[in-house]
This record gives structure tokens, sequence and C-alpha cells, in this order.
């Protein structure tokens, strides 16, 4: 089983207009995480019945499944204050 590892600095600043820009900027994030979860949850479901049928996974559901974790795990890090690097508004390939 591969291990996975996310690590963070530690930054003793923080600014009172970073934190209202950052609320700012969670807006239009979240909502592209909703509809990337809706889409990333049907694509779920469909490659559980791909690989219970055919017995192998399709490309393209793993690769937008996993580009919806990846994108998650920026935008929660930064809206829960462990990181001060900004998550583009759309997901990164």
């Amino acid at each position: 089983m591969k291990t996975v590892e996310y690590d963070t600095k530690y930054d003793e600043k923080a600014g009172r207009l970073e934190l209202f820009i950052r609320i700012v900027w969670a807006i239009p994030c979240s909502i592209v995480l909703m509809v990337l979860a809706l889409i990333g949850e049907i694509l779920m479901a469909l490659q559980f019945l791909y690989i219970l049928v055919l017995g192998k996974r399709n490309r393209m559901m793993f690769d937008w499944t996993k580009k919806y974790i990846a994108y998650c795990t920026k935008f929660s890090s930064y809206l829960y204050l462990l990181t001060d690097e900004r998550c583009p508004i759309m997901p990164e390939d």
C-alpha cells in the first residue's frame, strides 16, 4: 500500500486582510468544488460498475477522480488555515 505525505510550514504571521481575502476566495472555489463533487461522485459510481462488469479500471474516470481529490485537499488546507498558498479557482491538470 502506498503512503501519502502532506507537509506544511508553520508561519507565525497572519493578517486580518488575508483572512477576509481567504473567505471571499473560498466562495468561488467552493462552487467549483460542489460541481466537481457532483461529477466525481457520479464517476466513482460508474467506475464501480465498470470494474464490476469488465474487471478493469477506466483511465478517464480514474484521472477525473484523482483531480477531484487533489483539488479538494488543496482547497481544504487553504480554507482551514493550514497553508497560505491559494488554490486555483479551476483545478490544474
